[in-house]
């Protein structure tokens, strides 16, 4: 019965660690970013950069006689900055998910192996 078991656990750790390899295959980062979100995340990206250098320079001149307001450039690139930040942080969402998943069984894997190989070490000693 330990022969059988240690064995099964050689098997369960050897089966865990080939489901680690293929996860990223079969459950892939890109399944829940779709073109429109990659779309927008490039063009808050070029928008928040603009704003950036326009708000700096409306800082560092300011007009009494017209031109940029700085407070406006401020909030606009603050609301800009907060939709890029949420969009990018779903995006590394979607890209650790497959990761994490795959470690775990990866690890998980290297436990049963060790395990059922020290079961059948000491079953034979």
């Amino acid at each position: 019965m330990k022969a059988v078991l240690s064995t099964g656990a050689v098997v369960i750790g050897v089966l865990l660690l080939a489901t680690s390899l293929v996860w990223g295959l079969v459950f892939p980062a890109s399944a829940g970013w779709t073109e429109e979100k990659s779309l927008r995340l490039r063009d808050l990206k070029a928008r928040a950069h603009v704003l950036s250098s326009q708000n700096a320079a409306a800082s560092d001149k300011p007009s009494m006689h017209g031109g940029e307001n700085g407070a406006d450039k401020k909030a606009e690139y603050d609301k800009v900055r907060a939709e890029l930040e949420a969009l990018d942080a779903e995006l590394q969402g979607k890209i650790e998910a497959p990761e994490a998943a795959a470690s775990i069984l990866r690890y998980s894997g290297i436990a049963f192996v060790i395990a059922g190989a020290l079961a059948v070490y000491t079953s034979k000693g």
